[in-house]
């Protein structure tokens, strides 16, 4: 299956303190999509959104946050071009692992279908003169499936020491997680009373490095697909009871970025 390039339709709303918004035609495949932004930093893309059937499917905080996401995969760092992964799982060793998530629209029996699709652009007010465009990479038609789900939380650790975590929403396979903040030195993960992932940020660094991940500063990031291997993932259906614990060094506001997988409807 060989992947086309073409351009999608112009954003509306393009203006310092406005909501640009795309609307994506429907009909084959995304994989990605690759925004070309000039008059504005990454940092004044205040949030993007990548909507489907009008619900948010995926919520990055910034632009900046996005390309973070994008280094730790192993991309370069945006200059003028944001690659928006709405699809695929990038930097995986198998190419079925990498479009395994791929977002499919324009199959006319799919009994979760996709009718609708837009990304969402919250331009900060200090950006100078917007411009943005866009092209996506696309494949023939297929059902919608198990998609890529990114949701934003924020927790806030009052003192050193541990801090536990045990409100994320369970049912869905929980991909990536990111705690973006220096002061988070140790990550545990217990499902169903059972240790699952325990390690320090020095231990975890190691490891992904030696993986298919490019470490970034100030982000703990427990990647299940390190390895590069798309079928690995922490499965939370049916789990009665999902702890995240934390040590922290001091106190902090701590973002979490998870990356989940799941079908549109959930």
């Amino acid at each position: 299956m060989s992947l086309i390039s073409k351009v999608m339709p112009s954003f509306q709303g393009v203006a310092a303190g406005q909501s640009a918004t795309a609307m994506l035609p429907i009909g084959l495949s995304y994989h990605e999509l690759l925004m070309t932004y000039a008059g504005i930093t990454l940092a004044q893309m205040d949030e993007i959104r990548v909507v489907a059937n009008g619900k948010v499917i995926q919520r990055y905080a910034s632009g900046t946050q996005l390309d973070t996401k994008n280094q730790f995969e192993g991309r370069a760092a945006a200059a003028g071009v944001l690659t928006i992964p709405v699809g695929d799982r990038y930097g995986l060793k198998a190419r079925g692992g990498i479009e395994f998530s791929k977002l499919g629209t324009g199959m006319l029996d799919d009994p979760r279908p996709i009718t609708t699709l837009s990304i969402e652009i919250d331009i900060n007010a200090a950006a100078v003169a917007p411009v943005l465009s866009m092209i996506a990479e696309q494949s023939d038609p297929s059902y919608s499936g198990i998609i890529k789900l990114v949701d934003q939380y924020t927790y806030a650790p009052s003192a050193v020491g541990e801090y536990a975590i045990a409100d994320l929403p369970k049912g869905k396979i929980f991909n990536q997680m990111f705690f973006q903040h220096a002061n988070v030195t140790d990550v545990e993960i217990r499902r169903n009373g059972y240790t699952v992932f325990e390690r320090s940020a020095a231990e975890n660094n190691v490891i992904q490095n030696d993986g298919v991940r490019v470490t970034q500063e100030s982000n703990f990031v427990v990647d299940f697909t390190e390895k590069g291997f798309g079928a690995e993932g922490l499965v939370t259906q049916g789990v009665q009871d999902l702890r995240i614990l934390l040590t922290m060094s001091g106190a902090a506001s701590v973002p979490l970025m998870l990356e989940s997988m799941g079908p549109v409807t959930d």
